[in-house]
């Protein structure tokens, strides 16, 4: 399963977490913080990232920028932009007041002293902090915002397939592991683009991380499935096993479910993934398949290129489309649909 517009609308979820961004932020003093103005920053800061990135190796180093565009790196650098601001508007106050001027007079060297008070004022522990206060605030707002027929759904899908493994495939920071009141009892596993990429590239020493929204192509998402796949039949022969079902031959489908034509349907389907798209009804609220009219949810932090490049992908992915759903209630059926049209083909060879 993908997760956000697919078992939850991403836009809610993300307004309510937003919102924890500026309170946690009031907390620790800095108060007056919008959430649309965090949302900002991280839109200026990945396009920056990603600027600097075409530029090259020629570009200074800023050790407090990102080096990254996933999406907590980018949400921690504007955490701690907007407090910077802050602290630079409240020094810049104090001294024109002590100064018995105004702000606008204070010269060049007085604000750029101001700037390095700010910068060296923000402690990435209180980052960190506030970030923590976001993730957490995201996990239990797609809790309150499931749709209601996720949970009855999966449900009947457990009920029909009694050895079926469910887990998660994310970009981001959904995770329904930590969704302990709805999800959790119902996934086996999760894999994420940025925790499990983050890992590889440790591991296998590679350049740097390669975000999401980078990739151009559909091959370049398969790693994040094969992964899943792994982890899927891993689980499946451990369940097999502790049935003590040793002498009956696995029968594996992998059926992958999720609202992104690009990313669920064309990712998955290259390592041999039947597709189920989620395109619900208005009513489900579902906006980040406004990618596919080439427009940018509002939400959303990607450049407009980048969403120019998800739109082509997704164009590319139509034909790789199994099966489609309007309603969640339709799943189970379509499962059993996809899985019939298997032992049909199999008879036939």
């Amino acid at each position: 399963f993908d997760l956000d517009d697919t078992l939850s609308p991403i836009e809610p979820v993300l307004n309510e977490a937003n919102s924890a961004f500026s309170q946690a932020m009031s907390n620790f003093g800095y108060t007056g913080i919008q959430p649309s103005e965090i949302v900002e920053a991280g839109k200026e800061i990945r396009a920056q990232v990603s600027a600097d990135g075409e530029a090259g190796s020629s570009v200074a180093v800023d050790p407090l920028k990102p080096t990254t565009v996933n999406h907590k790196e980018i949400r921690l650098a504007a955490i701690r932009k907007e407090m910077e601001q802050f602290i630079l508007k409240t020094k810049l106050r104090q001294t024109a007041a002590d100064w018995a001027t105004d702000v606008e007079d204070l010269t060049a060297p007085v604000r750029k002293s101001a700037e390095k008070w700010a910068r060296t004022t923000v402690h990435s522990s209180v980052v960190q902090a506030v970030y923590n206060a976001w993730e957490m605030e995201r996990h239990h707002a797609a809790e309150r915002h499931l749709y209601p027929d996720a949970i009855p759904t999966i449900k009947q899908i457990q009920a029909d397939h009694p050895n079926v493994i469910i887990g998660a495939v994310t970009d981001g920071s959904a995770n329904p592991m930590l969704m302990v009141f709805s999800l959790m009892p119902l996934f086996d596993f999760t894999v994420s683009w940025e925790d499990d990429m983050g890992e590889m590239a440790r591991m296998q020493q590679m350049e740097q991380f390669k975000e999401l929204s980078e990739v151009d192509k559909s091959d370049g998402l398969s790693w994040i499935y094969r992964l899943a796949v792994e982890k899927g039949k891993e689980m499946s022969m451990l369940n097999h096993e502790m049935k003590h079902e040793d002498d009956e031959e696995i029968e594996w489908c992998w059926i992958h479910v999720g609202d992104d034509l690009a990313y669920d349907v064309g990712g998955s389907a290259t390592i041999g993934a039947k597709t189920i798209l989620v395109e619900l009804a208005p009513e489900y609220g579902q906006t980040a398949k406004m990618r596919f009219q080439g427009e940018r949810p509002e939400w959303a932090t990607e450049t407009m290129e980048q969403t120019e490049n998800h739109r082509k992908m997704a164009m590319n992915a139509v034909e790789k489309v199994d099966a489609k759903i309007n309603h969640l209630r339709q799943l189970p059926e379509a499962i059993k649909e996809l899985l019939k049209g298997d032992d049909d083909d199999e008879d036939e060879d």
